[in-house]
C-alpha cells in the first residue's frame, strides 16, 4: 500500500513509458530510514505488469564483501550466473561481459536496486558501466537510497547516482496521509506524534490497534539497529537528555564530536525518530538499557547539566534516575530540586530527599534534609511522612520551618505535639503569624483546644483573631468566621495547610456560606489536584462528602467519601480517618444497606481517635446506625458519650453534631419524655449550631407535642430546612408533618405533604419513610369534592397546576387547555396562595380537590422523606 506518493508514481509511470519508446531513464528515490522507497518500489512493479521484465536486488551491508552480490540477484531466475565471473578488479571486457548477461533484448527491462548504497563495490561498477549505455536503450533503472546528506559517497556509488534523470525525495507522511493510512482521522494526530509520519512505524502501529504495543516498540528498535551501528548510541543518549537533547550534550554524552553526532541526528530526524532532538518514543529505547548502563548514562547527564549550569531540577531528575550521588557537589541541586518542586511535583521531591539523606555529611544537614522528607512525603501519603520521622520527634533544636511537618503529623497520629511546641519556641523564638494561625487551626479542627496555646502565639493581631477561627465557629459568629476563613483560604495560593483549608471551608458551609464554601472547596481541589497532591485531594473529597451529606444529596456524599479513601489507605489517614469513614456510615444507614454500615463501623481505626473531634463524628454515626436499626440502648450509650464530652465545654469543638436532638429521640423511644423536653429545650436556647440542627431539635420537640401543636412547629422546621437545603431532614420533617395533619383528620393534607415527603426521599434515595406511612402513598384522595365545602382547587386551577408540575411550560399549557398564557399565569397565581408554594418544582404531578372545611387551607409542601424514628415518637 502507498499512501501520499502520487506525484512519485506519476513519474515512475512516466518512465516506465519513455523505457516502452526506448529512451532509457534512470531514476534515484531518496529519503530517510523507511520511509516507503521499497513500497514504491513493488508499486514500480504492479505498473509494469506484463509491459516489462522486472529485476529487483536489495543492497545489504552483511553482504558487502560478496563480490557481485547484488547482480547475482537480479540474474536470479534467468538462468543466467556470474559465478565465474567474480573477480576483482573487474576489467573492462568482464564489465561488458557480465552486463550483456542482463535480458534486455527480451523487451522494456526494469531493474530495481534497493538501498544501493549498500551494493558489493562490484555490483556499483557493473551499474554504472550499464547507465553510461543506457540513454538509447529499453532499460530503466530504479535506484533507492536513504539520506545522509553529510555521508561522502565513495566512488562508483557517487557517479552511479550522479545526476539521475527523476529524483524522488520521499518525506515522512503528513497528518492527512497518516489518517489514509490507518484508516482513522479522529486518532491521525496522535499517531502522527508517536511515528512522525513514518510508513514504517505507522504500520506497526496500526498492528498493535493504533497503540503503543510489541510490534510499535520493536519496529523502533529495528530502525535503530538494522541500517548503521551510530544510530542505536546516538538515540540512547538523545533518550537520556530528554527535553535537555542538543547536539553538544549527545556529542559530549557520547565523548564523541559534534561533527560525528550531527549528521547521525540529521537522519533520525529525517526518519521522523526524532523531533528538534528529541526522540519520539523514549521510554522504547530506554527499555532496551541495561539497568547499569542506564544509570552510568543519567549520572553522566547529570553531571553535564550540572557544568553548563543548568536548572536543579533537571539535574535532579537524572541524578535520581541515576541512583546514586556521584559527588558532593549533587547535594545542592538535589536540595534545590527538592524545594523548587515541592508544590508541583511532591514526588520528585520525595526521591530527591531520600536520595540525598545517606549522603548527608553531619547531623544538622540530615535533620534538615529529614524534616524536609516529611513535609514533602505528607502531600503524598501520611504513612510515608511517618516512615522518614525517625528522631525528630524528640530534638528540641529545631527551626519552625522543621518543626512543623513533625507537629502536624503528630497531630494525625493523635497526639499532642506541645514538647515540641513549647521547645521550638525557645530555640528559634516566635513563629511566624501565618504559620502560627493555621497550626492552631489544623489542631483545634482535630483536638480541639490546644493544652499549651501559647506556643503558637504571636504579636499579629489580625492573624491571631484568624487563628481563633474554631472559637467563631463553635460560637456561631458567621461574620468573624467568614473573616478568619477567607483569611485563611485566601493563602491557598501558597502552601497553606490543607487541615485549615478544610477546617475554613467547613467553618463557612455550617455558619451559612455555603456557596463561598463550595467555590473555596472547588479550588483547593483544582489546585491540589494540579499539583499532586494525594492528600490535600484526599482531605478535600472528605470535606466535600460531609457537605453533601448535610444536604441530603446521600449518592454524591458517598461517592466523595469512597474516593478519599480510594486516594488514601484508612491506615494512612492517621485519627483523621474518622472524616470520610463516619460520613460512609451516616449515607448507609440512611440508604437502608445497614449490612454496609456495619461492616464500616467493624473496621479497625485508631484508639487515640476517640479523644478527638473526628472520634466524636464516628461515634455520633455509630449511635445513628444504632436508631436506625432498632438498638435503642446502643444509641443511648453511644450519644450519652457524646453528650459527656460536650458537656466538658471544649471552646474549640464546633457543636455541628445534633447530639441534643438525637439524645433526645433517644429518650422519647426508651418513654423518657421529660428529659426528651429538656434537652431539647436547652437546644432551642443555645444560638449556636445554625438552622440545621434547630430544625432537627423543632422535629423532636414536635415528638414531645401534643397533635395539634406539631403542625406549627414542623412548619417552622420545614422553612429551615428549606433554607439550609437540607433535603434528607427536610424529607423527615415533612413526613412528620403528614403524620401530624393524619392524626387531626386533615386527610387531604397529610397525602399532600406525604407525597412532597415521597418524592424528597426518592431524590435522596434514601429509606426513611415510615411503612404506615408509605402505605398511604397509594391511596388516591376522591376526585369530587366532599359534602361539606368546595374543593380548594378548581378543576381549572387543577389541570393547570398538574401540568405545571409535570415541567410543561405555561404556553404548552395553554395549547393543550385551549387558553391563553395570560390566564395560565393567573390561575397559577392562585394555585400557589393557596397551597403555599413558591414555585411549580414545589407542586405535586397529582393534586387532589381539598376539603376546606376538613383539611388545611395551608399545607407545606416541600420535597422529603422521613425516619421511623421520630414518627413513632
Amino acid at each position: 500500500m502507498v499512501t501520499e506518493r502520487i506525484s512519485e508514481l506519476a513519474r515512475l509511470s512516466e518512465s516506465l513509458a519513455d523505457c516502452e519508446r526506448g529512451r532509457g531513464r534512470v531514476v534515484l528515490i531518496g529519503g530517510g530510514m523507511a520511509t516507503g522507497k521499497t513500497a514504491l518500489l513493488d508499486a514500480l512493479g504492479d505498473l509494469a505488469g506484463g509491459r516489462a521484465t522486472v529485476l529487483r536486488a536489495v543492497g545489504s551491508r552483511a553482504e558487502r564483501e560478496l563480490p557481485l552480490g547484488v547482480i547475482a540477484q537480479l540474474l536470479a531466475g534467468t538462468g543466467r550466473s556470474v559465478r565465474d565471473r567474480a573477480t576483482s578488479p573487474l576489467d573492462a571486457r568482464a564489465l561488458e561481459e557480465i552486463s550483456a548477461l542482463l535480458p534486455t533484448e527480451r523487451g522494456p527491462l526494469v531493474l530495481a536496486v534497493d538501498d544501493v548504497h549498500l551494493a558489493d563495490p562490484e555490483s556499483q561498477q557493473v551499474l554504472l558501466y550499464l547507465r553510461r549505455r543506457i540513454a538509447s536503450s529499453r532499460v530503466l533503472l530504479v535506484l533507492t537510497e536513504w539520506e545522509r546528506p553529510d555521508l561522502t559517497r565513495e566512488a562508483p556509488h557517487a557517479e552511479l547516482v550522479r545526476q539521475p534523470d527523476h529524483r524522488l525525495d520521499l518525506a515522512p507522511l503528513t497528518e492527512s496521509g497518516v489518517a489514509e493510512l490507518i484508516g482513522d482521522a479522529d486518532r491521525a494526530a496522535t499517531a502522527l506524534a508517536l511515528t512522525g509520519g513514518n510508513p514504517f512505524l505507522l504500520r506497526a502501529l496500526v498492528d498493535d490497534g493504533l497503540a503503543v504495543g510489541p510490534r510499535f516498540r520493536r519496529a523502533v528498535l529495528d530502525c535503530l539497529t538494522r541500517w548503521d551501528p551510530d544510530f542505536l548510541p546516538v538515540a540512547v543518549a538523545a533518550a537520556i537528555l530528554g527535553e535537555q537533547a542538543s547536539r553538544a550534550l549527545v556529542a559530549d554524552l557520547l565523548d564523541r564530536s559534534t561533527r560525528a553526532v550531527g549528521p547521525v541526528l540529521d537522519v533520525l530526524e529525517s526518519t521522523g525518530l526524532l523531533r528538534e532532538h528529541r526522540l519520539r518514543n523514549p521510554d522504547v529505547v530506554l527499555a532496551s538499557l541495561g539497568a547499569a548502563e542506564a544509570a552510568r548514562l543519567h549520572a553522566r547527564a547529570a553531571e553535564l547539566l550540572h557544568r553548563r549550569g543548568h536548572p536543579a531540577v533537571e539535574i535532579a531528575r537524572h541524578l535520581t534516575a541515576a541512583g546514586e550521588v556521584p559527588g558532593r557537589w549533587a547535594m545542592r541541586p538535589l536540595r534545590y530540586a527538592a524545594e523548587q518542586s515541592l508544590l508541583d511535583d511532591a514526588d520528585l521531591a520525595v526521591r530527591c530527599l531520600q536520595l540525598a539523606l545517606p549522603a548527608a555529611e553531619d547531623e544538622r544537614e540530615r535533620v534538615e534534609i529529614r524534616a524536609a522528607l516529611v513535609r514533602a512525603a505528607w502531600r503524598l501519603n501520611p504513612s510515608l511522612a511517618v516512615r522518614h520521622l525517625g528522631t525528630l520527634a524528640d530534638r528540641g533544636d529545631l527551626s519552625w520551618r522543621d518543626a512543623i511537618p513533625v507537629a502536624r503529623l503528630r497531630w494525625w497520629q493523635g497526639e499532642q505535639p506541645c514538647d515540641l511546641l513549647r521547645a521550638t519556641r525557645e530555640h528559634a523564638g516566635e513563629p511566624q503569624p501565618r504559620d502560627a494561625a493555621e497550626l492552631r487551626i489544623a489542631a483545634e479542627w482535630i483536638h480541639g483546644a490546644l493544652p499549651e496555646p501559647a506556643a503558637l502565639d504571636v504579636g499579629d493581631t489580625r492573624w491571631q483573631r484568624t487563628a481563633q477561627l474554631m472559637g467563631a465557629w463553635t460560637q456561631d459568629a458567621p461574620g468573624e468566621v467568614l473573616r478568619a476563613a477567607e483569611h485563611v483560604l485566601q493563602s491557598c495560593s501558597g502552601d497553606v495547610l490543607p487541615e485549615a483549608a478544610a477546617a475554613a471551608v467547613l467553618a463557612l458551609d455550617h455558619t451559612g456560606h455555603a456557596e463561598r464554601a463550595q467555590r473555596w472547596c472547588a479550588a483547593v481541589a483544582d489546585q491540589a489536584r494540579r499539583q499532586g497532591a494525594t492528600t490535600t485531594r484526599a482531605l478535600i473529597s472528605a470535606v466535600r462528602a460531609d457537605m453533601s451529606w448535610r444536604r441530603g444529596d446521600l449518592i454524591a456524599a458517598e461517592t466523595q467519601a469512597q474516593e478519599a479513601l480510594q486516594l488514601l489507605h484508612p491506615q494512612s489517614w492517621g485519627v483523621l480517618v474518622g472524616l470520610p469513614q463516619s460520613t460512609l456510615i451516616l449515607v448507609n444507614s440512611a440508604l437502608g444497606r445497614h449490612d454496609a454500615a456495619a461492616e464500616l463501623l467493624a473496621r479497625p481505626v485508631p484508639d487515640e481517635m476517640a479523644a478527638t473531634t473526628f472520634g466524636l463524628r464516628h461515634l455520633h454515626a455509630t449511635g445513628r446506625h444504632a436508631l436506625a436499626t432498632g438498638r435503642t440502648l446502643a444509641a443511648l450509650d453511644a450519644f450519652e458519650r457524646i453528650a459527656a464530652r460536650m458537656r466538658r465545654g471544649d471552646p474549640a469543638v464546633p457543636t455541628a453534631i445534633p447530639w441534643r436532638s438525637d439524645l433526645a429521640q433517644t429518650y422519647l423511644l426508651l418513654g423518657r419524655r421529660k428529659e426528651a423536653r429538656d434537652l431539647v429545650a436547652e437546644q432551642l436556647g443555645h444560638d449556636s449550631g445554625g438552622a440545621r440542627l434547630r430544625a432537627i431539635a423543632l422535629r423532636v420537640l414536635a415528638a414531645c407535642s401534643e397533635p395539634r401543636q406539631r403542625v406549627a412547629v414542623l412548619r417552622e422546621a420545614v422553612q429551615l430546612l428549606e433554607r439550609v437545603d437540607d433535603r434528607l431532614e427536610l424529607a423527615r420533617a415533612l413526613a412528620d408533618l403528614s403524620q401530624a395533619h393524619s392524626e387531626l383528620g386533615q386527610l387531604g393534607n397529610a397525602r399532600l405533604v406525604l407525597r412532597k415527603a415521597d418524592q424528597m426521599a426518592k431524590s435522596c434515595q434514601a429509606e426513611v419513610l415510615p411503612h404506615h406511612l408509605r402505605d398511604h402513598l397509594d391511596t388516591r384522595p376522591e376526585p369530587t369534592p366532599t359534602t361539606s365545602g368546595t374543593p380548594l382547587l378548581s378543576e381549572a386551577e387543577r389541570k393547570v397546576a398538574e401540568l405545571a408540575a409535570r415541567g410543561q411550560t405555561n404556553r404548552e399549557i395553554g395549547r393543550r387547555l385551549y387558553i391563553t398564557v395570560s390566564t395560565v399565569e393567573q390561575h397559577l397565581t392562585r394555585v400557589y396562595r393557596k397551597l403555599n408554594v413558591r414555585r411549580r418544582t414545589e407542586l405535586p404531578a397529582e393534586l387532589p380537590r381539598l376539603d376546606p372545611v376538613t383539611d388545611d387551607p395551608h399545607p407545606t409542601p416541600g420535597p422529603a422523606a422521613a425516619d421511623a424514628g421520630a414518627s413513632q415518637c
